[in-house]
């Protein structure tokens, strides 16, 4: 796959990697510091430094009341209520046979990688930071000769993107870099071509200053922390190279051709009986992939998926890419309640205080009128207060009222409550609640109540389903790169069709979209018979009984052999005694 990088070719690319995170830092840093600031918001962390200070000076609590994680868990806990499948439908005219294999293959895929619950915590990030990554990589740990396809996300403090892309499918972004911190150990088994010496002797610990929003890098001595551990950087980069293609000149279509000279002066002959195809040379569009470990380049060619393109797609959840702000560019749910929820952290430390100073307000009394001062702390029931001789109770000592709370103040707490869940599009109505109060509804009633509170906030999933849609490309694609027919067909359990390979299949002849989600392909064809049946179609009950998901079904084919064989006696019974009865007749 690839080898050690010279040294030449090592510090320029090490090189061009450091002057890109720079570069794009300058600009996407203040988006880190608020993103960074968002998620402590969400963790419970709403108080300034000044502020918790301020308050242990006044003796006063430093009360976080987190109202911010229910928001968050309330958009997070329907997505994962409601996870769709991507699958693979044939468009108008196309091979239904090849479409249905690619959906077989994909169940398959999001299955073994678990897909839902990578897409889900990526989902999850997004709503607290606004940025995260899902992306694909090949595992060759079971299957040493075609691999297998595995998901992960990445938080946004472990990426760095070209700062100027607009398009979530990152069609307009020209590089991109990731980190992660690992052992010696795991990089030799993730760069087996790499001399394990070469690996051995790379320095640990954390060496630079990238990253700097890493968790790691916000506790103290984090050199020491990572003193076993290696900076492992990828960084890609669009490139554009030679590449010839074979093209029917009438319709239009084109195949990359990537044979040998002997090959093309082989295929030019036989090109020369067939005017319509000829075979071109021109520039394709594809990302390097630069591996640097602990500051030394390790690997650089094509990314190991055999994809021509990032092998990861982002989940942004507010993206506005027309602002030149950067701290308002992307933007997660917590950036829009984290000034509501330190509101409601304030007041409610207020109100806290109030009570208090209600139940011991103090006492102004002469020097000398009280026998023991410490008296006038007592609290609880059965005070006693001893006044010296000479001292009217009344004039010399005397408890000072307490202040009166406003009749409004409690009540703009539960606004400033209110206030949390509705900023960000939330309301009662996602609890399937009434505004008006009425909880005894009906569990139908409930769920559109949960459905309509959620259209002002359609566009977040509408942008996870986009964003699903194009990661759904992309394993299709490393499906045909490196999955062999013999694969597939262990798969399905079928051989794979004649188009199941061909590039063009899923640029003209399919569509990726999202379905109901089903535990396997058999529910989900089990489910889409029924739908059928509803709608009149003549589907024999043995047939949807064959791909029902119960329990029991061996049994239960069993009983309809039975209820058929005395069917069919009870008919032949019937037809003799006709006949008999047609002779006597006679």
């Amino acid at each position: 796959m690839g080898g050690y990088v010279a040294t030449g070719t090592n510090n320029e690319k090490v090189f061009q990697f450091t002057q890109f995170f720079y570069d794009a830092y300058r600009t996407w840093g203040v988006y880190y510091a608020a993103a960074y600031r968002d998620l402590r918001a969400y963790a419970g962390d709403n108080w300034t430094n000044l502020e918790k200070s301020k308050l242990e000076k006044q003796n006063r609590m430093i009360l976080e009341l987190n109202k911010i994680r229910r928001v968050v868990n309330l958009y997070s806990g329907y997505e994962r209520e409601n996870r769709t499948a991507t699958v693979c439908t044939p468009v108008e005219g196309s091979d239904v046979q090849t479409a249905d294999q690619f959906s077989d293959v994909m169940y398959y895929v999001y299955d073994k990688a678990n897909a839902d619950y990578v897409i889900s915590e990526a989902f999850e990030h997004s709503l607290k930071t606004g940025l995260a990554i899902v992306g694909i990589y090949m595992d060759y740990s079971n299957d040493k000769v075609n691999g297998d396809i595995k998901l992960y996300w990445k938080p946004f403090n472990a990426l760095m993107l070209d700062p100027y892309f607009t398009k979530r499918d990152l069609s307009d972004c020209d590089q991109a870099s990731t980190r992660d911190l690992l052992s010696k150990e795991q990089i030799k088994s993730m760069l087996p071509w790499v001399d394990p010496s070469v690996i051995e002797n790379l320095p640990t610990g954390i060496r630079d200053n990238k990253y700097q929003y890493l968790g790691i890098y916000r506790q103290y001595n984090s050199t020491y922390i990572a003193k076993n551990l290696c900076t492992y950087d990828q960084y890609w980069k669009r490139i554009n190279k030679e590449q010839k293609y074979l093209v029917d000149m009438e319709t239009g279509v084109t195949e990359e051709w990537n044979g040998d000279k002997a090959e093309e002066k082989e295929l030019k002959e036989l090109l020369k009986q067939t005017p319509r195809l000829q075979l071109i040379t021109s520039h394709k569009r594809t990302v390097e992939l630069n591996i640097i470990v602990s500051g030394q380049l390790l690997y650089t060619g094509p990314d190991p998926s055999g994809l021509d393109t990032y092998p990861f797609i982002p989940v942004l959840l507010y993206h506005e890419p027309l602002i030149d702000t950067f701290e308002l560019k992307i933007q997660g749910i917590v950036r829009s309640v984290r000034d509501a929820q330190r509101q409601y952290n304030r007041r409610h430390s207020q109100i806290i205080d109030l009570m208090e100073s209600i139940i011991n307000t103090g006492w102004i009394t002469k020097n000398g009128a009280v026998l023991d001062p410490n008296m006038l702390m007592q609290a609880g029931q059965g005070k006693q207060i001893v006044v010296n001789e000479g001292y009217d109770v009344n004039a010399d000592v005397r408890e000072i009222s307490p202040p009166n709370i406003p009749p409004g103040y409690l009540q703009y707490q539960d606004i400033i409550d209110k206030n949390i869940m509705e900023i960000p599009g939330a309301s009662d109505e996602l609890l399937g609640l009434s505004s008006v109060g009425d909880s005894q509804v009906s569990g139908k009633l409930a769920e559109v109540r949960a459905s309509n509170g959620l259209k002002g906030n359609r566009g977040i999933f509408d942008n996870l389903e986009q964003s699903k849609k194009f990661l759904g490309k992309l394993i299709i694609e490393c499906i045909q790169k490196n999955y062999s027919p013999g694969k597939i067909e262990r798969i399905i359990g079928e051989e794979p069709s004649e188009q199941f390979f061909s590039g063009q299949f899923e640029e003209y002849d399919c569509a990726i979209k999202q379905a109901v989600k089903t535990a396997t392909q058999r529910e989900a064809y089990y489910y889409q018979l029924l739908q059928l049946v509803a709608l009149g179609a003549p589907i024999p009950w043995d047939k949807i009984l064959e791909v029902a998901p119960l329990q029991g079904n061996t049994k239960l084919h069993e009983i309809l052999a039975e209820q058929a064989e005395q069917a069919q006696q009870a008919a032949a019974a019937e037809q003799e005694a006709n006949e008999v009865k047609k002779m006597l007749d006679m």
